[in-house]
């Protein structure tokens, strides 16, 4: 650059100042060029160029270079295909960054046609991934929010601080469960009896590691977890009968039943194991089974329409 600029300070001295115009344009011409040559070798190695000749469109290209981090760019370009639910999948509602990855791969090697926010969903719980090997331990410091299934397991000595004994009137045999459980369901209870003078009862509440083996033996697969994967461990969980149906299996169907499914959100309940979301938290439809997180938590579920495991992804455990 210093050699041109003192080639134009000559050519542009008192003898030649004819020429001072034309050589300055036509020096700037050729940095010009020069700058424009660099800037297109250069943009030859970004992550858009390098989207792009993917087979991406250009708009594509820039949204997944902007979105992506350098190495989920490099795992897109080492797919050598265009996947056309790479945008989609960042415009989705419960997209989390670090699972763009898992989303394409599980796309990839899915024969259902599963629709994107099964996708999302079903890779947000780790559903993608082999059950036992990505166990981890529950994180009892979330307390009312803590997440128990499957992947996430309590150890045998753990138990609640804090247990309430419910009235006889409520259960059938003796139950237990932590305090603000016990004051929610009786204010659940009140509100279902006086709008459809039924009552609710409890029949299950607090179970322990060891209760919770023998539980499991007793119960056809799906309907019991294992020890360690029981939310009735944390005293968070109880499964609601009622004193006019008292066998458990025809309750959604009965006026308490429907009643208590659009209702204890109001008091800080979630039905935990919906019918139509079974494939998300990996058992069976239970709607008996209520599970205590809390009024703001559980009308946002409850508005959502999503399942516990996928807020706790989303709202909770996201990076």
């Amino acid at each position: 650059m210093k050699p041109i600029l003192q080639h134009i300070k000559r050519w542009t001295s008192r003898d030649n100042r004819w020429l001072a115009l034309p050589c300055t344009a036509a020096a700037l011409f050729v940095l010009l060029v020069m700058v424009k040559s660099c800037q297109g070798i250069a943009y030859n190695f970004t992550n858009e160029c390098r989207i792009y000749k993917l087979g991406y469109p250009i708009e594509e290209a820039r949204i997944l270079a902007a979105e992506l981090s350098d190495a989920q760019v490099d795992s897109l370009i080492a797919r050598q295909e265009h996947d056309t639910i790479a945008i989609p999948v960042i415009h989705a509602r419960y997209y989390i960054a670090d699972n763009f990855d898992r989303y394409l791969a599980y796309h990839k090697k899915d024969t259902t046609g599963a629709p994107l926010d099964n996708i999302i969903a079903l890779v947000n719980v780790g559903y993608d991934r082999d059950r036992e090997s990505s166990a981890v331990p529950c994180d009892t410091s979330k307390g009312q929010l803590m997440l128990v299934n499957g992947r996430h397991y309590l150890d045998e000595n753990y138990k609640p601080d804090t247990l309430v004994t419910f009235s006889m009137d409520y259960c059938y045999w003796e139950q237990k469960a932590r305090p603000v459980v016990v004051d929610a369901f009786l204010a659940m209870q009140k509100a279902c009896k006086e709008q459809t003078d039924a009552q609710l009862m409890v029949n299950s509440a607090y179970r322990s590691y060891q209760e919770q083996i023998g539980t499991h033996k007793r119960n056809p697969k799906g309907y019991a977890a294992r020890a360690g994967s029981s939310e009735h461990q944390t005293g968070f969980a109880l499964d609601i009968t009622s004193r006019e149906h008292p066998m458990r299996w025809p309750f959604d169907k009965s006026v308490e039943g429907v009643w208590m499914r659009e209702h204890c959100h109001e008091f800080g309940f979630i039905l935990r194991y919906p019918e139509k979301q079974s494939h998300i938290f990996g058992f069976a439809y239970e709607p008996w089974h209520l599970r205590y997180v809390g009024k703001e938590v559980a009308k946002r579920i409850h508005d959502e329409d999503i399942t516990f495991d996928e807020y706790y992804a989303f709202y909770l455990d996201k990076k």
